[in-house]
């Protein structure tokens, strides 16, 4: 039987109420996500950092042969034949050896990580790193069984390296291990992390196998899902330094430039070794990562840190008889006293930078300012071509190249360190000015995710004469890289022209990668 003509709108108008509950539902549903999505993200970017994070320690005097200049230099001949000179490990394993009470290791991304590039076969063997740390560290317990010894570990180390046997080593022998607990940093780009939280994080983490890009570049090419959305975007321990006592009753600290995994072994960086009481917020801050990050049993640690701290204040010389002054700063407060320093800077004076990454705007907008007072202004950075089996497009570095030049007109010079498979990574920053020089070296790339609270990052900051042999030795480290001073036919470096890249596509490109926090810098 049909259906008559008058009885089909009133069959359609009763199908429409029958399901407006249902739209009004799926309205509500999705708004919900929306909303929570939104209050997610402004959550996880504006959130209160824990307490010991952004220190800007006070300046402390001290003598100028408190601070000195550490650097490894990986080159190749004029016949394309390696050259290595390391120095780091060589100190880190030196100030092990020496302990006797207390030994902080904040490594970053640890382990004997292989390259996970697609061209990793082609490149050199690293030599092994953590393995050789964790056994100096295990060989300096069986010396001194009381001694304290604490490890600070970024948690991607866990995700996509094979380290539980070496940690439960440590852990056996004494040694205090931690996984710094990244969640509760800022996210550098809220928009991602609040998705991947809201759809994906709360089930993925058990997926144990994928074909996912892996994001780090070393260990497995690939990933599970879980990993992957976990490292796209990640917050980063990115704090590499060893804290220890000297055997005497002082402490002693190493910050460097590049991660402990073996992989980061052939990297050129550089560091600065520094000792006196301008260490204590440092330590101080090491603890608290520690105690956001679960540690509750450091009573020992801490009471011999600070036994250590007052024994050191004790011995220490009258402030008067000290020609230089240093600090620790970290996070954010990286950027703000860097600026700081550089636009203080006048005519004159030079600003030296090494980088694997340059692309933080207010840096830029202080180099930029300087060159215009008249200071000197020399840049060295990875040209960004290659690193860890990848083959890489140059951003950020390569567009910020030429954005310096031309909006100087030419009164900021760069260069590009000539790599071979492994990263130019040096974190180096140094102002000259005709008698004294202000130089600052750290574990920060300068860029947005490592220069504002984002990232775990330090460096250490030192005011010395310019004739100190710190002052001396990395002002000659520069020149030599920069002028490729070299009696075998090694270059180290290459002229601006031949990597800068003035496309306008990859410039807004690197400017939106920059602003959105999706960058891999």
């Amino acid at each position: 039987m049909s259906v008559s003509s008058a009885e089909a709108p009133d069959r359609r108008i009763a199908l429409l109420r029958a399901r407006r509950p249902l739209r009004w539902l799926l309205r509500l549903f999705f708004g919900a996500l929306a909303l929570a999505w939104l209050v997610g993200a402004l959550w996880i970017s504006q959130k209160r950092l824990p307490a010991g994070l952004h220190v800007a320690g006070p300046w402390r005097p001290l003598p100028a042969q408190a601070v000195r200049f550490v650097r490894d230099v990986t080159a190749a001949d004029a016949h394309g034949v390696p050259l290595v000179e390391p120095q780091i490990d060589v100190e880190l394993l030196r100030l092990i050896s020496q302990a006797r009470e207390l030994v902080v290791l904040d490594t970053g991304l640890f382990g004997d990580l292989p390259a996970a590039g697609p061209g990793a076969s082609q490149l050199r063997a690293p030599p092994p790193v953590a393995s050789g740390l964790i056994d100096a560290l295990l060989s300096a317990r069986a010396r001194q069984p009381a001694m304290s010894i604490l490890v600070l570990i970024d948690p991607s180390s866990l995700s996509v390296g094979h380290l539980q046997p070496q940690l439960e080593r440590m852990r056996t022998a004494g040694v205090t291990v931690l996984s710094v607990d990244v969640e509760q940093l800022r996210a550098p780009d809220p928009a991602f992390s609040a998705l991947w939280s809201l759809c994906c994080a709360w089930w993925t983490h058990a997926l144990n196998a994928g074909d996912w890009p892996n994001p780090l570049g070393v260990g497995p090419a690939s990933v599970s899902l879980g990993v992957w959305g976990s490292l796209q975007g990640y917050q980063r321990s990115h704090r590499q330094l060893l804290i220890a006592d000297d055997g005497a009753g002082r402490l002693e600290a190493l910050v460097f430039s590049r991660p402990l995994h073996s992989e980061a072994g052939i990297h050129s960086a550089t560091a600065l070794e520094l000792s006196g009481s301008a260490l204590e917020p440092l330590l101080e801050s090491e603890f608290a990562v520690a105690q956001f990050s679960g540690w509750s049993d450091g009573g020992v640690t801490q009471a011999r840190s600070q036994r250590l701290l007052e024994q050191q204040r004790r011995a220490e010389l009258p402030e008067t008889q000290f020609n230089a002054r240093a600090r620790v700063v970290t996070e954010a407060a990286i950027a703000e006293t860097l600026v700081a320093r550089i636009d203080a800077s006048g005519k004159g004076d030079q600003v030296e930078i090494a980088a694997l990454y340059l692309s933080q705007r207010e840096l830029l907008r202080a180099l930029l300012d300087a060159a215009r007072r008249g200071v000197q202004v020399r840049v060295l950075l990875d040209p960004g071509k290659d690193g860890y089996g990848y083959e890489r497009a140059g951003i950020p570095n390569r567009e910020v190249a030429s954005e310096l030049i031309a909006a100087s007109d030419g009164a900021i010079r760069v260069r590009w360190y000539r790599t071979h498979g492994e990263q130019f990574s040096p974190g180096f920053v140094l102002v000259q000015s005709p008698r004294d020089c202000w130089l600052m070296l750290g574990t920060a790339e300068l860029t947005r995710y490592d220069l504002g609270d984002f990232n775990l990052s330090a460096a250490v900051q030192a005011e010395l004469p310019s004739n100190a042999e710190a002052s001396v030795e990395a002002l000659a480290w520069f020149d030599r890289l920069w002028y490729n001073r070299a009696s075998n036919g090694t270059e180290y470096t290459s002229d601006v022209d031949v990597y800068a890249d003035a496309s306008q596509l990859r410039y807004w490109q690197y400017r939106l990668l920059e602003a959105s926090g999706m960058s891999f810098y």
